[in-house]
Protein backbone atom coordinates (compact mmCIF):
# COMPACT_ATOMS: atom_id res chain seq x y z
CA UNK A 1 0.00 0.00 0.00
CA UNK A 2 2.93 2.46 0.84
CA UNK A 3 4.45 1.47 -2.84
CA UNK A 4 0.73 2.51 -4.05
CA UNK A 5 1.01 6.23 -2.41
CA UNK A 6 4.54 7.17 -2.77
CA UNK A 7 3.96 6.32 -6.99
CA UNK A 8 1.30 8.72 -6.64
CA UNK A 9 4.04 10.89 -4.76
CA UNK A 10 6.39 10.86 -7.33
CA UNK A 11 4.84 11.79 -10.28
CA UNK A 12 6.26 14.37 -12.99
CA UNK A 13 4.94 15.61 -15.88
CA UNK A 14 5.71 16.11 -19.69
CA UNK A 15 4.94 18.00 -23.15
CA UNK A 16 4.71 21.79 -24.00
CA UNK A 17 3.26 24.71 -21.77
CA UNK A 18 0.17 25.89 -22.23
CA UNK A 19 -3.46 24.88 -23.70
CA UNK A 20 -3.78 27.23 -26.24
CA UNK A 21 -3.64 24.29 -28.74
CA UNK A 22 -6.88 23.38 -27.78
CA UNK A 23 -10.07 23.81 -29.36
CA UNK A 24 -11.53 26.61 -28.15
CA UNK A 25 -14.75 24.81 -26.55
CA UNK A 26 -11.73 22.68 -24.79
CA UNK A 27 -9.96 25.90 -23.41
CA UNK A 28 -12.98 27.01 -21.94
CA UNK A 29 -13.48 24.18 -19.96
CA UNK A 30 -10.05 24.04 -18.88
CA UNK A 31 -10.17 27.97 -17.77
CA UNK A 32 -13.86 26.84 -16.20
CA UNK A 33 -11.53 24.36 -14.27
CA UNK A 34 -9.19 27.03 -12.96
CA UNK A 35 -11.82 28.99 -12.10
CA UNK A 36 -13.39 26.46 -9.80
CA UNK A 37 -10.12 25.40 -8.09
CA UNK A 38 -9.27 28.86 -7.42
CA UNK A 39 -12.79 29.56 -6.07
CA UNK A 40 -12.81 26.59 -3.09
CA UNK A 41 -12.79 28.35 -0.18
CA UNK A 42 -12.58 24.70 1.93
CA UNK A 43 -13.29 21.00 1.14
CA UNK A 44 -13.94 18.25 2.89
CA UNK A 45 -14.30 14.49 1.81
CA UNK A 46 -13.89 10.92 2.40
CA UNK A 47 -11.76 9.03 0.19
CA UNK A 48 -10.83 5.57 -1.59
CA UNK A 49 -7.08 5.20 -2.93
CA UNK A 50 -6.15 2.48 -5.69
CA UNK A 51 -2.24 2.15 -6.34
CA UNK A 52 -0.09 0.08 -8.82
CA UNK A 53 0.24 -3.14 -6.86
CA UNK A 54 -4.24 -2.67 -6.61
CA UNK A 55 -4.13 -1.99 -2.69
CA UNK A 56 -6.77 0.06 -1.51
CA UNK A 57 -6.97 2.40 1.20
CA UNK A 58 -9.85 5.19 2.58
CA UNK A 59 -9.41 7.94 4.96
CA UNK A 60 -11.18 12.21 4.61
CA UNK A 61 -9.49 14.75 2.46
CA UNK A 62 -9.50 18.12 3.23
CA UNK A 63 -8.80 20.67 0.46
CA UNK A 64 -7.98 24.46 0.13
CA UNK A 65 -6.24 26.56 -2.40
CA UNK A 66 -2.49 25.66 -2.45
CA UNK A 67 -2.94 22.71 0.56
CA UNK A 68 -4.08 19.27 0.74
CA UNK A 69 -4.12 16.69 4.17
CA UNK A 70 -5.49 13.05 3.73
CA UNK A 71 -5.72 11.19 7.35
CA UNK A 72 -5.47 7.47 6.21
CA UNK A 73 -7.65 5.03 8.60
CA UNK A 74 -7.00 2.33 6.06
CA UNK A 75 -5.56 -0.07 5.95
CA UNK A 76 -3.41 1.94 8.69
CA UNK A 77 -3.10 4.98 10.57
CA UNK A 78 -1.33 7.67 8.24
CA UNK A 79 -0.84 11.29 8.07
CA UNK A 80 -0.26 13.58 4.78
CA UNK A 81 0.32 16.68 4.50
CA UNK A 82 1.29 19.07 2.01
CA UNK A 83 1.53 23.08 0.84
CA UNK A 84 4.63 25.62 0.58
CA UNK A 85 6.14 23.33 -2.00
CA UNK A 86 6.35 20.66 0.38
CA UNK A 87 4.95 16.46 1.48
CA UNK A 88 5.05 15.35 4.69
CA UNK A 89 4.13 11.79 4.97
CA UNK A 90 3.83 10.23 8.65
CA UNK A 91 3.13 6.89 8.69
CA UNK A 92 2.13 6.04 12.40
CA UNK A 93 2.32 2.24 11.72
CA UNK A 94 5.81 2.01 11.20
CA UNK A 95 7.07 5.53 13.16
CA UNK A 96 8.70 6.78 9.39
CA UNK A 97 8.09 9.87 8.03
CA UNK A 98 8.73 10.97 4.48
CA UNK A 99 9.79 14.56 3.40
CA UNK A 100 9.77 15.51 -0.56
CA UNK A 101 9.85 18.62 -2.39
CA UNK A 102 6.91 19.12 -4.66
CA UNK A 103 8.75 21.21 -7.19
CA UNK A 104 9.01 18.47 -9.84
CA UNK A 105 5.43 16.14 -8.19
CA UNK A 106 2.87 16.93 -10.19
CA UNK A 107 0.34 16.93 -7.06
CA UNK A 108 2.36 20.12 -6.53
CA UNK A 109 0.37 20.97 -9.94
CA UNK A 110 -3.10 20.85 -7.87
CA UNK A 111 -1.19 22.97 -4.86
CA UNK A 112 -0.39 26.17 -6.72
CA UNK A 113 -2.53 29.33 -6.34
CA UNK A 114 -4.04 30.66 -8.24
CA UNK A 115 -3.83 27.40 -10.38
CA UNK A 116 -2.61 28.42 -14.20
CA UNK A 117 -2.57 25.68 -16.64
CA UNK A 118 -0.82 27.64 -19.55
CA UNK A 119 2.52 28.56 -17.35
CA UNK A 120 5.24 25.53 -17.29
CA UNK A 121 2.01 23.12 -17.66
CA UNK A 122 0.51 21.27 -20.32
CA UNK A 123 -2.62 20.15 -20.50
CA UNK A 124 -2.47 16.72 -22.10
CA UNK A 125 -6.55 16.23 -22.90
CA UNK A 126 -9.55 17.33 -21.79
CA UNK A 127 -12.76 15.00 -21.65
CA UNK A 128 -16.39 15.60 -21.47
CA UNK A 129 -18.78 13.06 -20.46
CA UNK A 130 -22.32 12.96 -19.30
CA UNK A 131 -22.60 14.98 -16.43
CA UNK A 132 -18.44 14.52 -16.39
CA UNK A 133 -15.27 17.09 -17.07
CA UNK A 134 -11.74 15.48 -16.70
CA UNK A 135 -8.73 17.79 -17.43
CA UNK A 136 -4.82 15.77 -17.93
CA UNK A 137 -2.34 18.09 -17.01
CA UNK A 138 1.56 17.55 -16.59
CA UNK A 139 4.57 19.19 -16.29
CA UNK A 140 5.92 21.24 -19.55
CA UNK A 141 9.69 20.97 -19.18
CA UNK A 142 10.43 17.55 -18.25
CA UNK A 143 8.79 14.92 -20.92
CA UNK A 144 7.28 11.69 -20.37
CA UNK A 145 7.38 11.36 -16.92
CA UNK A 146 3.92 11.49 -15.89
CA UNK A 147 0.53 12.65 -15.56
CA UNK A 148 -2.22 14.18 -13.13
CA UNK A 149 -5.81 13.74 -13.84
CA UNK A 150 -8.64 15.98 -12.19
CA UNK A 151 -12.11 14.42 -12.18
CA UNK A 152 -15.05 16.70 -12.00
CA UNK A 153 -18.81 16.30 -11.71
CA UNK A 154 -20.65 18.66 -14.22
CA UNK A 155 -23.84 19.36 -12.96
CA UNK A 156 -26.54 22.25 -14.63
CA UNK A 157 -22.90 24.18 -15.37
CA UNK A 158 -21.71 23.40 -11.63
CA UNK A 159 -18.41 21.77 -10.95
CA UNK A 160 -17.42 19.43 -8.28
CA UNK A 161 -13.82 17.93 -7.66
CA UNK A 162 -14.56 13.82 -7.53
CA UNK A 163 -11.37 12.54 -8.50
CA UNK A 164 -7.75 12.51 -9.60
CA UNK A 165 -6.15 10.08 -11.42
CA UNK A 166 -2.42 9.46 -12.59
CA UNK A 167 0.18 7.53 -14.10
CA UNK A 168 4.02 7.75 -13.28
CA UNK A 169 7.51 7.48 -15.10
CA UNK A 170 6.94 3.86 -14.81
CA UNK A 171 3.40 3.18 -15.72
CA UNK A 172 2.58 2.76 -12.50
CA UNK A 173 -1.09 3.76 -12.36
CA UNK A 174 -3.03 5.31 -9.37
CA UNK A 175 -6.46 6.63 -8.60
CA UNK A 176 -8.21 8.80 -5.62
CA UNK A 177 -12.10 8.91 -5.85
CA UNK A 178 -13.96 11.44 -3.52
CA UNK A 179 -17.51 10.74 -1.82
CA UNK A 180 -19.49 12.56 0.41
CA UNK A 181 -17.74 16.44 -0.67
CA UNK A 182 -18.60 19.36 1.10
CA UNK A 183 -17.64 22.59 -0.54
CA UNK A 184 -17.49 25.92 1.43
CA UNK A 185 -16.30 24.61 4.80
CA UNK A 186 -13.99 26.38 7.43
CA UNK A 187 -10.88 25.25 7.19
CA UNK A 188 -8.25 26.23 10.49
CA UNK A 189 -4.78 26.33 9.00
CA UNK A 190 -3.69 24.52 11.35
CA UNK A 191 -4.99 21.23 9.70
CA UNK A 192 -2.40 21.58 7.22
CA UNK A 193 0.67 21.99 9.54
CA UNK A 194 2.91 19.16 8.43
CA UNK A 195 3.81 16.15 11.22
CA UNK A 196 5.83 17.20 13.86
CA UNK A 197 6.16 21.38 12.59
Amino acid sequence: MKRALLALLFLSGCATSGYGHLPADQQADVHRIETYMNGVTGMQASFNQTGPDNGVSAGRFVYMPAHLRLDYVTPHTMELVAGDGHLVLDDMDSGAVTHLSLKRNPLGLLLHYPIRFDRGIQVTDVRRGQGSLQVSVAEADNPSQGLLTLQFSDTAGKLLLIGLQGVDARQNHFSVSLGNVVEGVTVTPTVFTPPGG
